[in-house]
């Protein structure tokens, strides 16, 4: 076996075709973080045939003491091969030793748990990578549920996976929740659209991702973050609007009071020949209740239309799409709008795009791990059906051991994390 740096065509050959590749393991991911700051290198291990058999995205940047080796994501490998783990650490160890490595971080693409909606434990999964990372000199921090709102800031810790692999376009709308499917039926009877944004208006997404985050109490990513990423991941990367047009919208609700209104006669002339039918009294209250609905919708939107304009963005969202999954990044809905269901309708095409193109695993991403009812970004993501799993967490290895010793002691001394 033989470490060393491989060509983007042999890294993206290997990478694009192994179950846990991500797109934080992507040649288009090296793109971004060498723009950002990071030295971002292509490495992998090429056995005796010349076949590739383990790739990372090693990335580093430099400390107050010496420099961090990271890889996120990855390394991407058979982890129940206990030589090949070991042999890549001691490689990926001495190449940054040479480079002034102070510590070797990896955050593999690997769960340890799986849980149903109410925090059920449905399925463990083999525990092999860990003990072959421990094995090879790795200290184990496993993910933790979220406390008090502070996330961490390395490890996604869970995230929430829907597995398209049987489904179809025809049955995927099935398998989502009844609230799920009932929002996603009101966005189309409200005239919710959807368009996918161009360069130039990565700054308004921003914005409203600003608004979003601001709200939620967490740092957005940068605009500069989302130009590299839209320029360097080409097509592999969307950025989406829902948006409402009220004109159109103010017109269907009138069309619809229209329809009610002959309801409405037909069954009131009905009472007239018959006052005393429950049946009809039954029928005339839920139609008088509809109409009232259509009412409030149409004012709300005519004040809506006067203050916003007669179109509006609802909601946004950001994607990356590998072979092995679709991936729901960040995003955002404009608060005075929730009532036009916009995310659900965003996530309903994403997830038919991906059962389209056969893609296996749509990725909604991080979740607290609380079960408890308060995480409502999970009550969500839930009402499309998958399941919460739990990352392995985080894996270090120290390249210099007494400077970082040193290091972490005076970490904890100043009370510095």
């Amino acid at each position: 076996m033989q470490f060393q740096k491989l060509t983007e065509a042999q890294y993206a050959a290997f990478e694009q075709h192994h179950p846990a590749g991500s797109y934080m393991q992507t040649t288009y991911q090296q793109q971004v973080l060498s723009q950002r700051g990071w030295a971002s290198e292509l490495m992998g291990v090429v056995d005796d045939h010349g076949e590739v058999i383990a790739t990372e995205l090693l990335n580093s940047r430099p400390l107050h003491v010496g420099t961090l080796f990271e890889v996120s994501g990855g390394p991407l490998l058979d982890w129940q091969d206990a030589d090949l783990v070991k042999f890549l650490a001691d490689e990926t160890i001495a190449y940054a030793k040479a480079r002034r490595g102070l510590v070797l971080r990896w955050l593999p693409n690997m769960h340890t748990r799986a849980f149903d909606d109410d925090g059920r434990v449905t399925k463990h999964f083999s525990d092999a990578g860990i003990r072959h990372l421990q094995a090879a000199g790795f200290q184990y921090q496993p993910s933790k549920p979220v406390v008090d709102g502070e996330y961490s800031k390395i490890s996604l810790g869970y995230e929430f996976i829907k597995d398209l692999s049987e489904l179809t376009e025809a049955t995927l709308p099935a398998s989502y929740t009844k609230d799920a499917q009932y929002a996603i039926k009101k966005t189309h009877q409200f005239g919710v659209k959807l368009r996918r944004l161009s360069y130039e208006e990565l700054p308004e997404f921003k914005q409203y991702a600003d608004a979003t985050a601001e709200r939620r109490g967490f740092t957005d990513k940068s605009l500069d973050y989302y130009q590299k990423t839209f320029k360097a991941y080409g097509d592999q990367v969307q950025f989406i609007f829902a948006e409402l047009n009220f004109a159109d919208y103010l017109q269907e609700e009138a069309h619809k009071r229209e329809e009610l209104s002959q309801q409405i006669a037909t069954i009131q002339q009905k009472l007239t020949q018959s006052p005393t039918n429950k049946h009809f009294k039954k029928q005339l209250n839920e139609l008088n209740d509809q109409d009232k609905q259509h009412v409030k919708r149409i004012a709300d939107a005519s004040q809506q239309q006067e203050k916003y304009g007669d179109t509006v963005v609802l909601a946004g969202a950001m994607f990356f799409t590998q072979p092995q999954e679709v991936s729901y990044m960040f995003s955002f809905t404009n608060d005075e709008f929730k009532r036009y269901y916009a995310p659900y309708l965003i996530q309903d095409e994403m997830l038919h795009q991906a059962v389209a193109d056969q893609i296996p695993l749509y990725n909604f991403y991080g979740v607290t791990g609380n079960f408890d009812g308060s995480d409502g970004v999970l009550k969500f993501k839930q009402s499309f059906n998958g399941e919460t799993l739990e990352t392995a967490g985080v894996f270090t290895r120290p390249v210099r051991p007494f400077a970082y010793q040193v290091v972490q002691t005076l970490k904890h001394l100043t009370g510095r994390q």
